[in-house]
């Protein structure tokens, strides 16, 4: 589903990609030092389900602890706001939120796509590649976005399977007119008659 993430600190309003479809859930939980754990509840009693890997939310943690406590950061600092697709294609939920942010901070926030602006710098510096020429370092680790593995803050490394890795590629123009079209054209869906 479609997110977006807020840094109260930078005033800014991320649009994020969403984990791999795939991405097996776990309970959100939180864990302190002497062993206490809570589990977040839905409005049921069960459990709300969180993604067990999402390197993407890491990534902009990381860039955005800003030096506060971890208890300050999440729910705090920073937001993250899910929002199922249908409700995201008939409104524009991103002018909304930012609007609500605005009026209840009193501050201004910028809205950024900073993952599709740096795939598209990098589309552009390739020289806007296609089939024929193929793009030098599609789904490199350099285009990696977040780390492969991570500490958990305890002492144990948690590290993403690399098909739930995110890379810029996959918001990449050469990915969504040149790969996705021609695997289309290789299943056969642009043949005459298909249906």
């Amino acid at each position: 589903m479609p997110r977006l993430a807020t840094c109260n600190h930078c005033r800014i309003l991320q649009r994020m990609p969403d984990v791999h479809p795939k991405t097996p859930l776990v309970p959100a939980m939180l864990e302190w030092r002497d062993g206490e754990q809570y589990t977040y509840r839905d409005e049921q009693g069960l459990a709300v389900m969180v993604p067990a890997y999402d390197p993407v939310l890491e990534e902009f943690i990381a860039k955005h602890e800003h030096g506060y406590d971890d208890n300050k950061v999440i729910g705090g600092l920073i937001q993250v706001y899910q929002v199922d697709q249908r409700t995201w294609d008939t409104m524009d939920v991103v002018t909304q939120i930012k609007k609500e942010l605005e009026q209840q901070s009193q501050q201004h926030y910028a809205e950024v796509d900073e993952f599709k602006e740096s795939a598209l710098k990098c589309y552009n510096a390739h020289g806007n590649p296609d089939i024929q020429t193929g793009c030098r370092d599609y789904m490199d680790d350099s285009k990696r976005i977040g780390k492969a593995s991570y500490d958990d803050g305890e002492g144990r490394t948690i590290t993403v399977p690399p098909k739930f890795r995110q890379y810029l590629c996959y918001l990449c123009p050469f990915q969504q007119t040149q790969i996705n079209v021609e695997l289309r054209r290789r299943k056969g869906y642009y043949k005459e008659g298909y249906r």
